[in-house]
């Protein structure tokens, strides 16, 4: 893990809105000068007040300290007459000093908190534009809780970095640089006794932030695992009920949170030994800063006042070093949460680019010599494949499971590139065309119907959400949804739920049918599109669909036979291999797979 990279790509999030942080710190920087005031307000009031009115003369070392004789210099003379005044243009001067801190610091936070979550909507927005951008197969092998959990989680590390840590590290900063100059004009020695267990508190934080990191990756990668598990869990839970498995389920949730925790406990261990550490320098520089202090009053070499004001400022210069701490700790957070975004964001996009954006599409399709094996799969899903799909066929590709039926669909939407061979429609590359406009005259409706949690209309329309309310009915009607509209209870308008769960398969299926139908693809593939549905239902759709497929290329992955009693031309899949092709009439009387799925499923129909 590379701290500075990573810490060079949290603040380039920043870029856009540098401006506004530029001017949130020069406010606080103006905010901590001001604050230097007060304590020596403090010590005015002690030396030129207090004791001026017990000893009736100033102190003999006032000359030493350029700020206070600024302020005697606008304060009225100080006489035994006048003390009330004196002290009530004090009072005046501090009441002015902590209005102007109070105004700047506001101002300061408000812009840090306005450009922060801009700053963190823009991260956001660009990593879920990045995300609709990265290929099949990044989303495929990784795990989804996983990118929630770094789009949710680790976005809110770095966000919480930045809102309270980034523009703090000048704060503090200013404070110990402003307080140590305040104290170094009086007494040089003072000001270096203040500061003298910096390099431990330094070192200590150092250790600390090094160790930090390690050990927020491993809580971080063991919140994936326990992110992923409830989500798998909340999208399987009608399996977990079926099978009233909800006390394992229990268990692995359990099991998980153990691990976590414990990883938990690691950290807040290592919170434990650190802070006591540091608070012991903390506390033992203020006790040697007191001491000397004190030392150099009784020697006569400062003043009460002085003493006073120094330990205030020895104060202000040891807090920082104390919440360098806490900032190391956050930004261990922080750049550990900008490594594991840095996995999603470093991943190359999708090239979508083409020599060809548009045209007239015909849909003829060959594979010529296509071989392709997934990745870290053993063996190839496709084998030196090739066939010919001509324009307005409707071709059947059917085949036992793992025979390569879907692998065809995936490298002809070019989800996947094939290792070997070539895909060409109407005799062009499809490498040479966009995938935008490739993807634009295919329409899929693939083996796991998903509907978005949104309206039945909504869905249907998904591809053209202005389409004319008309024509969604007619591709509702043309995959025989239309027909059962009356059972829900506000029609078209009726909410599916998260992926459609109060849709039936078959429900479900035809609803992803009237999707793709709407979008009117030049080709129009169906994985297995029905088979969730009866056999009389699948009539009714196949008869609607006769309209709709004229004059298209359609290709039907499937099952039963009954799917694919209209095609033209039937290809057979084993293994990845083209074993047998030809018509549905010169299959039935080949042996082979069609010719024993015909004979089987037609004798169990006929003995129902």
């Amino acid at each position: 893990m590379n701290t500075v990279k990573n810490l060079k790509r949290i603040f380039r999030i920043l870029h856009k809105w540098q401006a506004y942080y530029w001017a949130a710190s020069i406010l606080l920087i103006f905010s901590m000068f001001i604050r230097m005031l007060q304590p020596k307000i403090l010590q005015v009031t002690i030396d030129g007040v207090v004791l001026f009115f017990i000893n009736k003369k100033l102190p003999y070392n006032i000359s030493k300290d350029p700020v206070a004789n600024w302020i005697y210099d606008i304060l009225p003379n100080i006489t035994l007459d006048n003390l009330t005044w004196v002290l009530i243009c004090i009072g005046l001067i501090y009441l002015l000093v902590a209005s102007l801190r109070s105004a700047s610091q506001i101002a300061s936070s408000a812009l840090t908190a306005s450009s922060t979550e801009k700053s963190i909507k823009y991260l956001r927005d660009y990593l879920f534009a990045h995300i609709q951008k990265l290929p099949v197969h990044f989303i495929s092998e990784t795990n989804t809780g996983e990118l929630i959990q770094r789009c949710t989680g680790d976005v809110e590390t770095i966000r919480r970095f930045i809102l309270n840590q980034v523009v703090e590290v000048i704060r503090l900063s200013a404070v110990f640089l402003f307080a140590f100059i305040m104290m170094y004009m009086v007494n040089p020695s003072y000001a270096l006794v203040a500061v003298a267990l910096t390099p431990f508190i330094l070192i200590t934080s150092y250790l600390f932030f090094k160790k930090e990191g390690k050990v927020w990756a491993e809580h971080e990668d063991e919140a994936d695992k326990l992110t992923s598990i409830v989500n798998e869990n909340l999208n399987g839970i009608r399996v977990v009920k079926a099978f009233a498995n909800e006390q394992f389920e229990i268990d692995r949730f359990d099991k998980q949170n153990r691990v976590k925790r414990k990883v938990g406990l690691k950290q807040a261990k290592l919170h434990t030994i650190f802070w006591p550490i540091s608070d012991f320098f903390i506390h033992l520089q203020i006790a040697i800063s007191i001491f000397f202090g004190g030392y150099l009053s009784l020697k006569g070499m400062i003043t009460v006042g002085e003493f006073t004001s120094f330990f205030t400022y020895g104060i202000m210069v040891t807090w920082p070093m104390r919440q360098v701490g806490r900032i190391v700790s956050q930004m261990g957070m922080a750049v550990v949460a900008m490594d594991r975004l840095s996995k999603i964001i470093d991943a190359p996009e999708e090239d979508y680019a083409g020599d060809i954006l548009e045209g007239i599409f015909k849909g003829e399709t060959e594979f010529r010599k296509v071989s392709f094996k997934y990745p870290n799969a053993k063996t190839d899903s496709l084998k030196n494949v090739s066939f010919t799909i001509k324009a307005g066929q409707q071709t059947a590709i059917i085949g036992a499971t793992g025979a390569g039926k879907s692998t065809i669909i995936a490298l002809l939407l070019r989800f996947y590139e094939p290792d070997e061979g070539e895909i060409v429609l109407d005799g062009t590359p499809i490498q040479q065309l966009s995938k935008s406009f490739l993807r634009s005259k295919i329409g899929a409706v693939l083996q796991k119907p998903f509907l978005f949690s949104t309206t039945i209309h909504n869905n249907i329309s998904y591809a053209a959400p202005k389409m004319e309310a008309h024509l969604v009915i007619e591709a509702a009607k043309a995959s025989s949804i239309h027909e059962i509209s009356h059972i829900f209870s506000d029609g078209y308008q009726t909410m599916v739920g998260e992926k459609g769960v109060t849709l039936s398969g078959g429900q479900k299926q035809r609803v992803t049918l009237a999707r793709t139908l709407l979008e009117d693809p030049k080709i129009l593939i169906l994985d297995d599109a029905t088979s969730a549905v009866d056999t009389e239902t699948e009539f009714k759709i196949q008869h609607a669909l006769s309209d709709a497929l004229a004059g298209k290329t359609s290709i039907v992955i499937a099952h039963r036979a009954t799917s694919i009693q209209h095609a033209d031309y039937i290809i057979v899949l084993e293994e990845g291999q083209v074993i047998q092709n030809g018509t549905p009439g010169e299959l039935k009387h080949e042996e082979g797979f069609y010719k024993t799925m015909l004979t089987l499923q037609t004798k169990v129909e006929v003995e129902l």
